[in-house]
């Protein structure tokens, strides 16, 4: 029970100084991706060997993102238009060997998604369902890594809100990569 203590305690206060954690830039590229399932380590792809332990933290730590931004703008992960896909480093604290990132497949689009979304798709929810879990990154691909659209929760007060309504933004376009990290 303490470490769980301790866990939500640190994890909060990291979600909590993330506005501090600016996103990087990581590559500008061709679009092209889709919001398709991709398992890296299939059909000829290149197993990450990324820590089980480590993608569960970078869900659980964008899940704490929302919940200390829970009602503010930093409650979303927000692609405005631009020229072309550009792919993003999700914010994320020691996150050993998983980056996380997030790109724009439709750079036409103001694309703008719940951080707990986000989460939600990389390990199926906080109390995944086994539909859920398999569904999600972590499920789905395990230790090889992936990439997917992320799952929306439409149903999510959030989006109806009429400062996101007035946005103009939509709950799509953003696909989410899992991926080794070279730190």
């Amino acid at each position: 029970m303490k470490t769980a203590a301790l866990f939500a305690l640190l994890t909060a206060s990291l979600a909590a100084a993330a506005p501090s954690l600016k996103p990087r830039l990581v590559q500008k590229r061709a679009c092209g991706e889709t919001a398709d399932l991709i398992c890296y380590g299939t059909n000829g792809g290149t197993p990450q060997n990324i820590n089980p332990d480590d993608i569960a933290w970078a869900a659980q730590y964008l899940r704490n993102i929302a919940q200390v931004n829970n009602g503010t703008d930093g409650t979303f992960w927000n692609m405005p238009p631009a020229n072309d896909c550009e792919e993003w480093q999700l914010p994320l604290a020691f996150g050993e060997t998983v980056l996380s990132l997030a790109k724009h497949i439709n750079p036409r689009i103001n694309s703008s998604v719940l951080f707990e979304d986000t989460a939600n798709t990389i390990d199926g929810g906080a109390n995944p369902t086994a539909e859920s879990f398999a569904n999600s990154l972590l499920g789905a691909c395990g230790t090889d890594g992936g990439m997917i659209g992320v799952y929306v929760n439409a149903s999510n007060p959030a989006y109806l809100t009429p400062r996101y309504v007035s946005s103009r933004a939509t709950p799509g376009g953003v696909i989410i990569k899992i991926v080794h990290s070279l730190l």
